[in-house]
């Protein structure tokens, strides 16, 4: 993908090619002549020895121009990922827009649709299960917080979950500055070597910036952690507009563009070619309500703008949407799900976190996730487009068909109607209301609980017991050297396993 170019520009566009060039110079200045704090000294050596500007008592970085443009240029457009067998999975970057669930949910919207509690490891297993059962859904994430694991540990948790449940690559993060060092390990122990983790990326790591204008210990320590072991990097801003953020759309997209560019940079000068994905989850300040909601449409706003900054620099760009501020499944649910999902669709986002989730990602429910994957499914059939060729046009079928004719018993109907139209929705309901009543009159969440239900008594897409044993292995390491009690790892083991 060319960088600092129009080429790859969606057809949304909230911002012409001038807006964008100015947001960029803007950018530049600011990066220039007011700088962003790392609070990390390690950081603050790197960017001090590649070329910036460093003032140790503030510990800010001033970051000249021609190092800004130069690690935009030698940060990749794709990278490939791979599967947790080793499989090439996808080249992410490639213009297909790519989904996984919403990410650190403390809370879970329980089966009745009503219930909101603590979520745990059942939770995440059982979420898991599902994610991996939908092809819709192209990642797993760190999708619910389990209120089993200890702070210290909470992340790595939530890998040996998901890595215990799936193949498909996870997206993960970290709350803590060793975490990727943990992570590295888990990850060593079900790929089998160091090279294959270096080699064969299976995850994508999420670093969020302190919004305004600071990379903090961890986040800074996360970003150097993961370029030095070659593990994909997605980072975020989770700026507020009227609190850490400009209240302005146009402000609040150029804070992005300055925090995200700052650690692109540090993440270029520990390892120029390392892949960084350009992440964001943007929310607003309710000034009525007091509220931070990361679907309204001003949230979706500030997507539209950064993803056009994304795409101006070549790079991945990554969001969160297909999901929503309501506390139930209803009205408000499916439209802010739907609109912001189809707004990333046309702003061409390789990466959407968000299905199954609500209340500011507060909130997670696999009920949702399910109804989320047949939406997901017919965006992607839009993806597709329309096909255009001789046999599609169909003018000598009308001509045969001719003027009262009917296309039911055509061929042609036979040959095309898989193609042509979408048939892989789960819950959604296409049927007449007689034969809907005759079925028990369902609901897309009554029909939805009962999919999660098959999937709960399926077996897992489990390791094999080798594998199992190293991960056990790496996971009870991990946590004697996070200085917990020694009876921790085995206890969180033995609370997987009675699942």
């Amino acid at each position: 993908m060319k960088k600092f170019e129009f080429d790859n520009m969606p057809q949304f566009r909230i911002l012409n090619d001038n807006q964008v060039e100015e947001m960029h110079e803007n950018a530049i200045d600011l990066l220039e002549n007011l700088g962003i704090v790392y609070a990390y000294d390690e950081a603050l050596k790197i960017l001090e020895n590649g070329g910036c500007e460093v003032d140790w008592d503030t510990q800010k970085v001033k970051i000249p121009r021609e190092i800004v443009e130069k690690c935009i240029c030698s940060t990749p457009s794709q990278f490939k990922l791979y599967d947790r067998e080793g499989n090439e999975y996808c080249d992410f970057g490639d213009g297909k827009i790519r989904f996984n669930p919403g990410s650190s949910a403390c809370n879970v919207l329980d089966h009745d649709g009503s219930t909101v509690r603590l979520s745990n490891v059942g939770d995440l297993k059982l979420l898991t299960k599902v994610a991996d059962s939908l092809d819709e859904l192209d990642f797993i994430s760190s999708s619910i917080v389990c209120e089993e694991a200890p702070g210290e540990l909470g992340s790595q948790y939530l890998y040996y979950t998901e890595m215990r449940n799936s193949s498909k690559p996870i997206i993960g993060g970290s709350t803590d500055v060793d975490g990727v060092l943990r992570t590295f390990e888990l990850l060593k122990a079900v790929l089998g070597s160091e090279e294959n983790v270096r080699n064969k990326p299976y995850t994508i790591f999420d670093v969020c910036v302190t919004s305004p204008l600071k990379w903090s210990t961890i986040g800074a320590k996360n970003i150097i952690d993961c370029a030095k072991r070659d593990i994909p990097l997605e980072l975020i801003s989770a700026q507020i507009t009227g609190a850490t953020g400009p209240i302005t759309l146009a402000g609040a997209v150029l804070q992005h563009t300055v925090e995200i560019l700052s650690g692109l940079v540090l993440a270029q000068l520990v390892k120029p070619g390392h892949p960084v994905v350009y992440g964001g989850a943007p929310c607003i300040f309710n000034m009525k309500t007091m509220y931070t909601p990361m679907e309204a449409m001003e949230s979706n706003m500030i997507t539209a703008g950064y993803a056009l900054m994304g795409k101006y620099y070549g790079l991945p760009v990554h969001t969160y949407a297909a999901m929503s501020d309501s506390k139930v499944i209803d009205y408000q649910a499916g439209s802010e799900t739907a609109r912001s999902g189809m707004m990333a669709l046309m702003l061409g986002i390789d990466n959407v976190s968000g299905p199954g989730g609500l209340n500011v990602i507060a909130e997670m429910s696999i009920e949702k996730l399910v109804m989320d994957a047949d939406f997901i499914g017919t965006l992607k059939h839009l993806e597709k487009g329309m096909r255009f060729n001789d046999s599609t046009l169909a003018k000598d079928v009308i001509f045969d068909v001719g003027s009262g004719g009917n296309y039911m018993a055509n061929k042609h109907t036979l040959k095309n109607y898989k193609k042509e139209q979408y048939y892989g929705n789960i819950v959604m309901n296409y049927q007449d209301r007689g034969i809907w009543k005759k079925e028990g009159s369902k609901t897309i969440f009554d029909k939805s609980r009962d999919y999660v239900e098959r999937i709960n008594e399926m077996k897992s897409n489990d390791l094999n017991d080798e594998r199992i044993k190293a991960l056990d292995k790496a996971f009870l390491d991990v946590c004697l050297d996070s200085g917990l009690d020694k009876a921790k790892g085995p206890e969180l083991i033995d609370i997987y396993n009675k699942l």
